[in-house]
């Protein structure tokens, strides 16, 4: 049933505002870690320095479509001793990657993907702990609670090794302001604000107000 009122149609059936251009700020809290993200325009790109038995900074930068989708993105990794940068960009129709490195980064995976053709073209990119990027599915995806689960290919970049690994998520708003992940990694349960913006996930991330 459609409510109307002053605010207009009920949140769960409204297209979601932009994301705010103003520059975010989320603080960890399963570890002493911050994120910074600058969104505004075509290029958003954002950094992170996370604490640690293995401490490392991260800076990246996306191309962003007018409809919310990542269409390439380039990330940079720094630890104690080594160094990684990978970018990872769609053209003609399918994922292309390439990486740097330098020092002994120990037991971390390889950056990269050993597979790039077992990559769906379609695939929604994701990096790991960066809460922006679960806005920016919301706004591509036009998720609504009446949409129910949605089921999208993706290829997500983790970190801070940056290897990139392809998967199937499930995104489901399950009220204007809770979205559950589930499928390929962990399930996640974020709180979310009126824009999409991601404000809490319990046991790891918060939005600095």
């Amino acid at each position: 049933m459609t409510m109307t009122g002053a605010r207009g149609p009920a949140l769960a059936e409204r297209p979601r505002a932009d994301v705010p251009a103003t520059p975010l700020t989320w603080q960890r809290t399963d570890t002493v870690g911050t994120e910074l993200v600058f969104p505004r325009g075509a290029q958003p790109g954002g950094s992170a320095i996370v604490a640690g038995s293995r401490a490392y900074t991260l800076n990246w930068r996306a191309e962003l479509a007018a409809t919310s989708e990542v269409t390439a993105l380039h990330v940079t990794a720094q630890g104690d001793g080594w160094s990684r940068e990978l970018w990872l960009d769609r053209a003609d129709g399918a994922w292309a990657c390439r990486v740097e490195q330098t020092g002994d980064a120990g037991d971390l995976p390889a950056p990269g993907a050993e597979q790039l053709d077992t990559i769906d073209p379609a695939a929604l990119p994701h990096l790991s702990d960066s809460p922006i990027f679960v806005s920016w599915t919301i706004r591509k995806l036009g998720l609504t609670v009446k949409s129910g689960p949605v089921t999208v290919p993706v290829v997500r970049v983790r970190v801070p090794s940056l290897a990139v690994v392809p998967g199937t998520v499930t995104y489901h708003l399950v009220s204007p302001n809770r979205l559950r992940v589930t499928g390929t990694g962990p399930a996640a349960t974020f709180e979310l604000d009126d824009a999409g913006t991601v404000v809490y996930q319990a046991g790891h991330l918060r939005l600095a107000r």
